[in-house]
């Protein structure tokens, strides 16, 4: 039985991807004698999440997760007609910490049908050895209502829902 088969309550269409960048190796040294202060950045859209800074690591690990939320029908066939070109892939770009000017770019990976991890060069530019970056990549199904919705606000008072029954 296909997806298209399936009435809308009865599909599993993922509403939110979660990303985890576990390591990189094989990238390219860009400090001065081999130092490397690495950190990586993963968007989706115009949503961008920064890993925390690797210093002085010939492997480094970041073990660090993110949750993007999904466009509406975006992993759907033909919907990604409805919305501008890249606004559905997951790009992940490995950036060299310069202490003085602007941070160094080492390499990017553009995933959006295809799962590959070896970083690429920039658009325009000759292909080189990047490295390899290893990511886990989930998609989850938020099935969160209205008024479960109003039941994770922290700062909503609750004494005054008990007061209302007690008058």
């Amino acid at each position: 039985m296909s997806l298209i088969d399936l009435d809308d309550d009865q599909r599993w269409v993922p509403t939110h991807v979660n990303v985890t960048v576990l390591r990189a190796r094989g990238l390219r040294t860009k400090g001065k004698h081999g130092s490397r202060y690495l950190y990586t950045i993963m968007q989706v859209g115009k949503e961008k999440y920064t890993t925390g800074l690797v210093e002085k690591a010939e492997v480094p690990e970041w073990s660090e997760e993110c949750c993007f939320e999904l466009l509406p029908g975006i992993l759907e066939d033909g919907g990604r007609s409805a919305y501008p070109p890249g606004s559905g892939d997951l790009v992940l770009t490995v950036m060299h910490r310069v202490l003085i000017g602007l941070d160094v770019f080492l390499g990017s990976l553009h995933m959006n049908s295809s799962i590959e991890n070896i970083l690429n060069s920039k658009a325009g530019r000759k292909e080189k050895e990047r490295g390899e970056l290893q990511v886990t990549v989930q998609f989850t199904r938020n099935n969160m209502t209205a008024s479960m919705f109003d039941l994770t606000i922290k700062d909503k008072p609750r004494f005054e829902i008990i007061h209302m029954f007690m008058t």
